[in-house]
């Protein structure tokens, strides 16, 4: 029986994030499966194409996603659809392409394979709208909750059985990025959720900066200039003093 599943989203024409990756999680003894779907420059009609062989029956709100960002949605779903294959895994954990992993990263990793709930565990987030006191303890690991949504898609850990309903349920159509839906906005389709802390995983400073879908939307707040605003205002001691008060919460 297999103890844990971890899929690295990656797109092919990003051979140096693959590699920056492949060395880190060789160097922890996490073997990876890897899945990407790009479709970034391609047609109208290509990406109706790779979405009707990916999942036939779903469709994707072209007036509010770019093609970028339904790539990103298939290349997390073929993740967990990898994880529904492989019959004796209870979790799957699935990281992008732009990480630094901690020393703890895969201890964290085969602990959260082994639980049935939250549906999904989020390993690492630039959110810090987290819960300090509302949290439970998983094979010795603290999860918090959030309070309100969680903003990236990381790294995360998630259920087989959350996995299945998701298929079998699915929305007839998708208007958020996926970042949004699994994050908190996802309604009666989207996962529970809880958060990791201390993080296994936090964004890579050089790798994070050049974006593979900001280029490829028109969406305000993928913008490069949006997200080093938004990186500055965490950092800063304002936001220090305002996110101090979640420790109450």
């Amino acid at each position: 029986m297999r103890p844990h599943m971890l899929v690295l989203i990656n797109l092919d024409a990003a051979a140096q994030r693959r590699a920056t990756m492949a060395r880190q999680l060789d160097a922890c003894g996490c073997a990876f499966e890897r899945v990407g779907i790009d479709l970034r420059c391609v047609c109208e009609a290509e990406v109706e194409a790779q979405v009707a062989k990916c999942l036939p029956g779903l469709r994707f709100d072209r007036k509010t996603l770019s093609n970028a960002e339904i790539g990103c949605w298939l290349s997390h779903l073929g993740a967990w659809q990898h994880l529904l294959r492989a019959v004796s895994v209870r979790a799957a954990t699935v990281i992008e392409d732009d990480l630094q992993l901690a020393p703890s990263f895969a201890e964290a990793v085969r602990a959260l394979a082994q639980r049935d709930a939250p549906d999904l565990v989020y390993l690492g987030t630039s959110s810090r709208n987290i819960s300090q006191r509302r949290r439970r303890l998983l094979h010795g690991l603290a999860v918090h909750e959030p309070v309100g949504v969680i903003y990236n898609t990381w790294g995360y850990s998630i259920t087989r059985a959350y996995a299945a309903r998701f298929f079998a349920s699915q929305p007839r159509r998708i208007d958020l990025p996926i970042d949004h839906f699994l994050g908190g906005r996802g309604g009666k389709h989207g996962p529970s959720i809880g958060v990791l802390q201390p993080a296994v995983v936090q964004e890579d400073p050089m790798l994070a900066a050049a974006s593979q879908i900001g280029p490829h939307t028109n969406r305000w707040d993928r913008s490069r200039l949006f997200q080093e605003a938004r990186r500055r205002l965490l950092a800063s001691p304002v936001s220090g003093i305002y996110y101090s008060l979640y420790r109450y919460l």
